[in-house]
């Protein structure tokens, strides 16, 4: 066990200092972009969304170099595809919200309705795709901060408390965009959106995190998250929701059933990360 916590979650010198630094630089970077957005507009969101990116190589560019490309590709969990994981990435996001709407639709919360399709099957299948593969991309952009770099920098930490504490610190980097502007969840009180988004994003830790040391690659961790992206957004398309609340507290992407969902997976994970050798 031992031996195994130490080849998933390197000792880096000085703890999690590195870590911690980079969170610094990327939250200090979100709320420039969140302060901004009377000049930058709509591009806010997207702007946010690169700044775990930029941060990372402010971290290896200048602050904390950890050898040459090679060394920052693989330290970052980009040379190497983890393609199987890639199945699990997709089918978790695609279960919750699926169990969800379907739960919703029982509740009468919602209405299914598949919408009438312009298109051939496999047209629309190939436009899902392109779209998740574009997700992916962006999704990277934040990804490959939380995951790529922060995840296995925590020195001092062990495996699950690790996950959860960076799932919580990524959304928390998601406050000054959600306080500060009206481009990410505007609806419902703020008083109960933040803490069920938080809940959210740190459970969520875990699926990415398990993702992320079970193959030593970020893209799965990407991918996952971009298909949970695809998934929310599908799911609002297949559903006439009764109530915009009730979709923000229940089946909204930090909704209670999300929630629950997640707390199903962290469940299954943390019950299965022995058989990985995680040092649990």
């Amino acid at each position: 066990m031992r031996q195994g916590r130490t080849k998933l979650m390197p000792r880096i010198a000085g703890g999690a200092g590195r870590a911690f630094a980079f969170y610094g630089i990327a939250l200090g970077l979100a709320v420039a972009v969140a302060l901004s957005a009377p000049v930058t507009g709509a591009a806010t969101p997207l702007l946010t969304m690169f700044t775990p990116a930029l941060a990372v190589a402010i971290m290896l560019g200048f602050l904390a170099p950890e050898g040459g490309f090679r060394a920052a590709l693989a330290g970052l969990g980009l040379g190497r595809a983890g393609l199987r994981a890639w199945p699990v990435a997709i089918a978790v996001p695609a279960l919750i919200f699926g169990v969800g709407l379907g739960v919703m639709a029982l509740a009468g919360l919602t209405a299914v309705a598949i919408p009438v399709a312009r298109a051939s099957f496999g047209l629309v299948l190939l436009k899902v795709a392109t779209g998740l593969a574009a997700q992916t991309l962006f999704s990277l952009a934040e990804e490959v901060g939380w995951r790529g770099y922060m995840l296995p920098r925590m020195g001092g930490f062990r495996v699950l408390p690790a996950m959860l504490l960076v799932g919580f610190l990524h959304g928390v980097w998601h406050l000054p965009l959600m306080l500060a502007t009206d481009f990410y969840h505007p609806g419902g009180d703020a008083r109960l959106v933040v803490p069920m988004f938080l809940l959210t994003l740190t459970l969520a830790g875990v699926f990415y995190g398990f993702l992320r040391l079970w193959t030593g690659s970020v893209w799965p961790v990407a991918l996952a998250h971009a298909a949970t992206n695809t998934a929310w957004d599908m799911t609002g398309k297949l559903s006439q929701a009764r109530s915009a609340l009730a979709v923000e507290y229940v089946g909204g992407e930090s909704g209670l059933l999300v929630i629950g969902g997640l707390i199903v997976v962290a469940l299954v994970i943390r019950r299965a990360m022995p058989r990985f050798g995680s040092g649990f």
